[in-house]
């Protein structure tokens, strides 16, 4: 009686390594997906906390606040750097400058706008709707951001 050798044949083998490559094939593609997800939403944390910082800025300086409507513009030659020795005009136009620059720095292909919109009434405020959009990762991924800010009172 001749016995049979135990193990596996070739066939069989081979029909394994193509179920374990299908399978990592699938993780593969699993972590990919995740990966272009998290860059999609550490530029959407980047914008967002962008648009706050300038929110903010127009807040600080609510006397020029007309001076932060603009859609993407440098500085003009008046704009100063330190806060301290300039006018609230000449500050507004180095915050937006910066405000540009950073979004061209960060969202590479960004478009950047700051739309203002004066008080209707005395109980009403001023408005300023901060939008970014750029391109994901993804083709048709294309994401607007926008804030609205009313100054406080001075």
């Amino acid at each position: 009686m001749t016995g049979r050798a135990r193990g596996f044949t070739l066939v069989e083998t081979l029909v394994a390594l193509v179920v374990l490559s299908l399978g990592m094939l699938g993780a593969w593609a699993l972590l990919l997906q995740g990966l272009v997800g998290h860059a999609d939403a550490h530029r959407y944390a980047a914008a967002t906390n962008l648009a706050r910082d300038m929110a903010d800025r127009i807040r600080a300086n609510a006397p020029a606040g007309p001076r932060y409507a603009s859609s993407g513009v440098d500085a003009p030659d008046d704009a100063c750097v330190s806060p301290a020795a300039c006018e609230p005009e000449q500050r507004a136009a180095a915050d937006v400058a910066q405000f540009f620059h950073a979004a061209r720095a960060l969202l590479p292909g960004a478009s950047a706008s700051i739309e203002y919109e004066p008080a209707t009434g005395p109980a009403a405020t001023d408005r300023y709707a901060i939008t970014l959009r750029w391109r994901g990762i993804r083709d048709d991924n294309c994401v607007t951001l926008h804030l609205l800010a009313a100054p406080v009172a001075g």
